[in-house]
């Protein structure tokens, strides 16, 4: 039956869905210096919330031009990668306490 594997497939995906939110959350802790790590886990998880606000803004607003959210969700990745270029190279220096 396909209902039965259909079900056993969608438990295991929110499975996985959930172990690899939890080993991001994680890892974005470790990533900060311990001085300003809750401000930035705050700060990541607010803009977390803001895009999981926007998204469905973002779904209507393919009823106003249907390619606009492709265009939306393509540039937002594009624009990132642009913006982390800018950022300060950190290889072999010491990390701060």
């Amino acid at each position: 039956d396909l209902r039965t594997l259909r079900t056993a497939l969608a438990v295991f995906g929110k499975g996985c869905l959930a172990a690899s939110f939890n080993c991001v959350f994680l890892y974005t802790g470790e990533l900060y210096p311990t001085v300003i790590r809750q401000t930035g886990m705050g700060l990541a998880n607010t803009m977390a919330r803001l895009g999981s606000i926007m998204a469905p803004l973002v779904k209507m607003a393919g009823e106003l031009f249907p390619a606009l959210p492709f265009i939306i969700y393509g540039a937002a990745p594009v624009v990132s990668g642009l913006v982390a270029a800018f950022l300060p190279e950190t290889r072999n220096m010491a990390l701060p306490e």
